[in-house]
């Protein structure tokens, strides 16, 4: 009797294992894809609906395995091959990338999610009815012997991705962590499995950990990089790069998921993208006094802002990015800096503003949850009687690319904001625009204004209960990140 039982807890202990390298590998395949295709809703789906088939295809090869005889050989086949997937993730990623993103978007991100992702899922849904069949002797224990079995392996998934998300990836990064949850499954069969009496067999781990430590040593390295980290919000990556009309002026970048969010001359400490200039030209018609700047990057409008003696406050959720903006990017030591999610700040905040920023692109994707109908009527509150607000926006406003605009217009209006729109360029795949919304009109002509501005639809408005600024602005996301691949990334 009390060998059933420890054999029981052995098997249990293997299932949450098992199901905490599931989440591991999911989490972690997404921000493998992220530096080249982002963290778009295409990746996430991509990810999930893999991630899904390739458990699915396990648990039906493992309920057909379950019928064959030795199956705690079987099981220890299948997770050391789970284990070995786990492993060779980041190294498939490196070369599997690099032949799928020549492909369109949508074709590249999901076979690139197959090749990461399936492997490993194939072989952690086949443990789950191998063990099962271990557990069940009768008929009447196979219900109960599942429903422990799923909810152990779905603990262990909770307990990962709170381990994933909130300490190992940001401490970490994505290698370090595959290989502690690829460690702990192996650890689990080392201890917990009678077959491993047999001592040959403990050569087997040797083959994932010389695959991890491939992986370490042969990650790529753009040769510009000055500093690269990884974190849960992805790659953040600081090169030095000459201008390719002039390599004598370098240019600093910093990088999210490989695209460019700041741009700073080296020679002057100025900025040089067409987004600034257009910026700064028109901040000539802003009120002056205290501002709010959402989303910081490297800090170059904030500068901007306080060269132009603004009393600024600004609010950015990713810790690296303030830190990289006072190492590399020299931020005004005056300038105050909160930690801290926008929409959260925003609610929680009683100062008013004269002027507030938004700059809160990472890549190609915007916060929809920011610019809600509620949070825009919580802004109001919080701009003075002739406050304005900036909104950085990508370039399209028409057909179905521009969906994502109009309702974000369609939302601002709504809220009670008069608008104008200034742009870098009349190319809508290689402009910004920068929206301008004021508490009153204002009587002037901004530089670069289109006008009259063109409502295709007033009726759609992003809200809290119904948020669909992100999915309209889906195929405007895919056409920006096709040109952005097409033209830096693939030339670097």
């Amino acid at each position: 009797m009390m060998s059933t039982v420890l054999r029981s807890y052995k098997l249990y202990l293997i299932s949450l294992a098992e199901g905490s390298a599931v989440m591991a590998a999911e989490i972690c395949g997404a921000k493998l894809l992220a530096p080249i295709f982002g963290s778009s809703l295409y990746v996430w789906s991509s990810i999930m609906a893999i991630t899904l088939g390739g458990l699915a295809s396990g648990y039906f090869i493992g309920g057909q395995l379950s019928k064959r005889l030795h199956k705690e050989k079987l099981l220890l086949i299948i997770l050391f091959s789970a284990i070995i997937f786990i492993c060779m993730m980041p190294t498939i990623s490196l070369y599997f990338n690099t032949i799928a993103y020549h492909l369109s978007l949508i074709p590249a991100v999901i076979l690139s999610s197959c090749a990461i992702i399936f492997p490993p899922m194939l072989c952690l849904g086949a443990a789950s009815p191998l063990i099962i069949s271990l557990l069940t002797s009768s008929a009447n224990e196979s219900g109960e012997n599942s429903g422990k079995i799923y909810a152990i392996s779905t603990l262990g998934g909770i307990v990962a991705t709170f381990l994933c998300g909130f300490y190992l990836i940001p401490s970490y990064g994505i290698m370090f962590t595959l290989f502690i949850f690829a460690s702990i499954l192996g650890l689990s069969i080392l201890i917990l499995i009678p077959i491993f009496k047999n001592k040959k067999l403990y050569g087997i781990i040797v083959v994932p950990l010389l695959i991890i430590i491939y992986s370490f040593t042969h990650i790529h390295k753009n040769k510009f990089t000055i500093f690269q980290t990884e974190g849960v919000f992805g790659k953040l990556e600081i090169r030095d790069e000459p201008q390719p009309s002039n390599p004598d002026i370098i240019i600093r970048r910093l990088l999210i998921n490989n695209i460019i969010q700041t741009e700073m001359n080296l020679q002057n400490n100025q900025p040089v993208s067409d987004y600034i200039n257009l910026f700064q030209k028109n901040l000539n018609y802003m009120p002056k006094g205290d501002a709010l700047l959402l989303g910081l990057g490297g800090g170059v409008i904030a500068n901007l802002l306080s060269y132009h003696e603004y009393n600024l406050t600004s609010v950015e959720f990713d810790e690296r990015i303030i830190n990289v903006a006072k190492r590399f990017f020299y931020l005004n030591t005056n300038i105050e800096t909160h930690c801290d999610d926008a929409r959260h700040f925003i609610n929680v905040c009683e100062k008013k503003f004269n002027l507030i920023v938004f700059d809160l692109y990472k890549a190609e994707e915007q916060p929809s949850y920011v610019i809600t109908q509620e949070s825009l009527r919580k802004l109001k509150t919080l701009l003075t009687t002739n406050g304005v607000m900036l909104i950085n926006s990508h370039g399209y406003l028409a057909g179905s690319r521009g969906l994502g605009t109009q309702c974000l217009l369609s939302t601002l209006k709504n809220a009670g904001f008069d608008l104008k729109i200034c742009t870098t360029s009349e190319d809508e795949d290689y402009r910004n625009l920068l929206i301008v919304a004021s508490m009153k009109p204002l009587n002037v002509t901004l530089d670069n204004e289109l006008s009259p501005i063109i409502y295709s639809n007033t009726n759609i408005i992003n809200t809290d209960n119904k948020p669909v600024l992100e999915y309209l602005n889906a195929s405007a996301n895919k056409s920006w990140r096709n040109n952005y691949l097409k033209n830096y990334i693939l030339v670097n």
